[in-house]
């Protein structure tokens, strides 16, 4: 299938502007790394702890940020999780100390998040209390009346199973904001009861919490760096052993150039870099090459069948007889990645920006890049066995 028809673009000619591009898009992606000192780093690498909440009503962002910096978390950042969910994203960067059994910033969360909305009422709040909490109550109330000194056990039991009812609707709400749910057949209406007349149905609740410390994401960012070094280094050896050494080389360069674009973008734009945009990363590593190998595999195809043809019309040839496949490709995969990127919510929106551009730049260094490194040093190997000649 071809997207249009025959074309002579004269992409070898445009080689000068293309490297121009290049050095330019390089020169502000690097030079912005630089001077930010690097990508802004998720606590995936940085270390610390990454906390949603769920509100009953909307929370005010302003007062929640100052109460966390009172609380001891300077340095936090506050967004909204999803549109109309009621939920936040809470980051505190640095927060958890290696050995620490209670993370520091989970807890100063929670406490601040308690002052703000805490109510006066001493009664368990059924949002923020562990199941453990909700038996030990249980069992002080003792609503179906077991003789605790015989029957412990089966009083566990019993009322375990109310609290793991409990606890079910909980997890699939995310936040319990009324017993009107909850029917004699989910659990004993006796149990039940005990539980709306010990607790209270506070306004918040934690529903997700990461953490890690810095010797965990020290050693995450060693293995990210390692596993895009040693792709580099097996791609480089796939090509030169599928088509020739100058092949590999122009292909490593490009790929190296996608993915400092790529950085450079996330650098640009203060975008959080996490494990997710890592995995984009070398999806873009894979995607690039393949549009990569394509034309090299035309070049060397017409390096056989037009041998008379001079080298640069040659190399034009087969960058327009790939042209229609290249991007048709990648008009297809852009639909779908554009619809993640504006569809598909905050969880994979950097991992969707991070495809998006590399979509766009990986197609633009196999015409641009790839191909007239290896026209360049052909061209070269060419003169040298002229001079030899």
């Amino acid at each position: 299938m071809r997207f249009f028809g025959e074309t002579h673009i004269d992409f070898l000619g445009k080689r000068s502007l293309g490297f121009a591009v290049s050095a330019a898009l390089l020169a502000v992606s690097v030079g912005s790394l630089i001077l930010a000192g690097g990508p802004r780093l998720g606590i995936d690498f940085a270390g610390g702890s990454q906390i949603v909440v769920r509100f009953a009503q909307a929370p005010d962002l302003g007062a929640l940020r100052d109460a966390l910096t009172t609380a001891g978390l300077p340095e936090v950042t506050l967004q909204e999780f999803e549109a109309g969910s009621n939920e936040v994203l809470i980051r505190a960067p640095g927060a958890v100390t290696e050995g620490s059994e209670i993370d520091a910033a989970v807890a100063a969360v929670t406490a601040a998040l308690a002052d703000i909305y805490g109510s006066e009422d001493d009664a368990l709040d059924i949002n923020m209390a562990g199941q453990d909490q909700v038996l030990a109550l249980l069992l002080r109330a003792n609503p179906l009346e077991f003789d605790l000194d015989l029957d412990l056990e089966a009083a566990q039991a019993a009322y375990r199973e109310g609290v793991d009812a409990i606890y079910a609707a909980k997890a699939q709400q995310g936040l319990l904001t009324t017993w009107d749910g909850f029917r004699a057949d989910t659990a004993d209406e006796r149990v039940l009861s005990a539980v709306r007349d010990g607790t209270r149905l506070g306004s918040y609740a934690v529903v997700d919490s990461q953490s890690v410390g810095p010797q965990v994401g020290q050693e995450l960012r060693r293995q990210t760096v390692q596993a895009i070094i040693w792709a580099l280094v097996g791609l480089l050896a796939y090509i030169t052993y599928r088509f020739q050494f100058r092949f590999g080389v122009a292909a490593v360069v490009a790929l190296v150039h996608d993915v400092l674009v790529a950085v450079g973008a996330f650098s640009l734009s203060g975008r959080e870099f996490n494990l997710p945009v890592v995995a984009a990363l070398l999806t873009i590593v894979g995607y690039s090459l393949n549009d990569t190998v394509v034309v090299f595999d035309r070049i060397r195809e017409n390096n056989t069948t037009q041998r008379r043809m001079p080298v640069f019309d040659r190399f034009n040839l087969s960058l327009n007889q790939t042209l229609s496949r290249t991007l048709l490709t990648s008009m297809t995969t852009l639909i779908v990645v554009v619809s993640l990127f504006v569809l598909g919510g905050p969880v994979i929106n950097d991992f969707s920006f991070a495809l998006l551009i590399g979509v766009v730049i990986g197609t633009y260094s196999s015409l641009f890049v790839a191909a007239p490194i290896v026209y360049l040093w052909e061209e070269r190997e060419t003169a040298r066995r002229k001079l030899r000649a």
